[in-house]
C-alpha cells in the first residue's frame, strides 16, 4: 500500500533518509520541505570554504533538481510552520505548495540553532555580525570577507565551531581574537589537550582571552565596529562571529503543542520513534542515549544524523533487526596542523560513574620513526577491574582519527583489553608501526 512520507528539514539527515527511501521504497511518495534554498548540505565542512580550502560544493553537495529527477519531491524555500499531530497534516507556506499537506509518516529533521545569550544592543540585523549553522551562513560570511577590505575578525567561544573558524579567519588573511567564557578552550575536553590547543593558536598569533564574556556590541550605523567585555575590555573589530554553542532548534514544535520533557529536551527510541505514534526526529534535534553512562546527550554532528536516516530508513521499511542504540561521545577536529580525536569518557566523566578507573598514556606510530613520525599521543581511561576501555584522546599530526576509531569500536563492543594481543593488526614501515595503539595499551597494562 502506498504511503506518504513528508520529511521537513533538508540537512544530513533528512536528505541521507529520502535517499534511502526512494531506493527501497519507491511505491511510496517521499515529500521533503526544507525553508532555505539548498538541500544536501553538512555543515562541519563550512570553516574550510570559509577559510578557501574547499569549494561550496563540499558544502552542498546536490541541487534539488537532482533529487526531484531521482523521484523525491523537494520543495526547497518552503516554511513548515505549524503542525497538527492529530489529523496527521503539516501546513505549509511556498509558491509551490501553500496551505496543508496530508501525511502517513512524519519526519522531523530541523536541526538545531545557534545559542544567543542576552547581549546587551543585539540585533541579528547588525552588518558584520554572523552565525555559523547552515550553509546560508557559511556562504555570507565568505561573501562578506571577499567583498570587504576587512582587517580584524572576533570569534566568540571556544567550542569546535570557534576554534575552526579562528583557522579559517587566520587563512583568509584576518587578525583574530578569541574570546572564551571558560578558563580554557574547549572544555568538555582533557585539560592536557585543551593546553595544546591553546599554545598552537598562540604560535599562530591569535589573541585570546579566556574567562570573559561579551556583554555588549557596538556599531555604528549598524554596521559592526567593537565589542566590549565583562571585564570592561573594548575590542575593535570589522567582523564577530557568535559561536556560543547550538540547542535543538524546536520553534516549530512549540507552535504545534508538542510535549518536552522538563528541559525543553525531544527524545527518541531505539527505533527514532517520539512519543506521537507515525512521528519519528532525528539528528540535531534530538538527545541521544550515551552508551557508556545511560544519559542523554546533545550530540549534534553530521555523521550522527546520517546514521540515524540509515536505521530510520530500514525502520519505516517494516524492519525492527536494526536499532539506534546511541552515541559513545566520538568526535575529530583540528587547529592548523593539529589533529584532534576523542571518543567515550574523560577522567572526570568516567569517574562519576565507575569506581575503578585508571588512566595512562601512550605514543603510537602511524609509520616508524625513521620517517620523522613524532607519532600521536593518546590518553586512555580504563576501568582495571572490569578490564575495559572508558575513553580515549589523541592529538599528533597524522592518523589521530584513525587510531581513535579503533578505541571506539572496543568501548561500544567491551571487549577487554586482555583480548587486544591478538588481534592481527597490518605492518609496514611507511603505512604502520609494528604497535598499534591497542597493542601498545596491552604491553603497558600486561607489562
Amino acid at each position: 500500500m502506498e504511503k506518504k512520507i513528508v520529511i521537513i528539514g533538508g540537512g544530513a539527515g533528512g536528505m541521507t533518509l529520502a535517499a534511502q527511501l526512494i531506493k527501497s521504497m519507491p511505491e511510496n511518495k517521499i515529500m521533503l520541505f526544507d525553508k532555505g534554498p539548498y538541500v544536501s548540505w553538512a555543515g562541519c565542512p563550512t570553516p574550510y570554504y570559509i577559510g578557501g580550502h574547499l569549494s561550496f560544493k563540499s558544502v552542498v553537495h546536490y541541487s534539488p533538481e537532482y533529487f526531484r529527477e531521482k523521484g523525491i519531491d523537494v520543495y526547497e524555500n518552503h516554511l513548515v510552520h505549524k503542525i497538527n499531530f492529530e489529523e496527521k497534516s503539516i501546513e505549509v507556506l511556498g509558491d509551490r505548495v501553500e496551505g496543508k499537506v496530508f501525511y502517513d509518516e512524519l519526519v522531523l529533521s530541523i536541526g538545531g540553532a545557534p545559542i544567543i545569550p542576552n547581549i546587551k544592543r543585539y540585533s541579528p540585523d547588525i552588518e558584520g555580525l554572523f552565525r555559523l549553522s547552515h550553509a546560508l551562513d557559511a556562504e555570507r560570511i565568505k561573501e562578506y570577507i571577499d567583498e570587504n577590505s576587512l582587517k580584524k575578525a572576533v570569534v566568540v567561544g571556544g567550542g569546535f565551531i570557534g576554534i575552526e573558524m579562528v583557522e579559517a579567519f587566520c587563512d583568509a588573511g584576518l587578525e583574530v581574537e578569541l574570546v572564551e567564557l571558560q578558563d580554557r578552550l574547549m572544555p568538555k575536553l582533557p585539560k592536557d589537550i585543551s593546553d595544546e590547543i591553546y599554545n598552537k593558536l598562540i604560535e599562530k598569533g591569535i589573541k585570546i582571552s579566556l574567562g570573559k564574556s561579551l556583554e555588549e556590541i557596538i556599531s555604528h550605523n549598524k554596521k559592526i565596529k567593537s565589542i566590549k567585555l565583562n571585564s570592561g575590555e573594548e575590542i575593535q573589530t570589522d567582523l564577530l562571529l557568535m559561536s556560543i554553542g547550538i540547542k535543538p532548534n524546536i520553534e516549530l514544535l512549540e507552535e504545534s503543542d508538542f510535549k518536552f520533557d522538563a528541559n525543553n529536551r525531544i527524545y527518541v527510541n531505539e527505533y527514532l520513534e517520539t512519543y506521537i505514534p507515525h512521528v519519528y526526529a532525528l539528528g540535531d534535534l534530538v538527545y541521544n542515549r550515551n552508551k557508556l553512562t545511560d544519559e542523554m546527550v546533545y550530540a549534534p554532528y553530521g555523521d550522527v544524523a546520517d546514521k540515524q536516516a540509515i536505521v530510520l530508513a530500514r525502520v519505516l521499511r517494516g524492519e525492527k533487526n536494526i536499532k539506534w542504540n546511541g552515541v559513545s561521545g566520538s568526535f575529530a577536529t583540528s587547529v592548523f596542523d593539529l589533529k584532534i580525536a576523542g571518543t567515550g569518557l574523560t577522567y572526570e566523566n568516567a569517574i562519576e560513574h565507575y569506581k575503578n578507573v585508571k588512566t595512562i598514556s601512550l605514543r603510537a606510530m602511524p609509520k616508524i620513526a625513521g620517517f620523522g613520525e613524532k607519532g600521536v599521543k593518546i590518553d586512555v581511561i580504563y576501568d582495571q577491574v572490569d578490564n575495559i576501555v572508558l575513553g580515549a584522546f589523541g592529538t599528533g599530526k597524522e592518523a589521530v582519527a584513525q587510531f581513535i576509531d579503533l578505541f571506539s569500536l572496543v568501548i561500544t563492543e567491551k571487549i577487554t583489553i586482555d583480548k587486544f594481543i591478538n588481534y592481527d593488526f597490518s605492518y609496514s614501515p611507511t603505512n604502520a608501526s609494528v604497535w598499534n595503539p591497542l597493542a601498545i595499551l596491552f604491553r603497558k597494562i600486561y607489562r
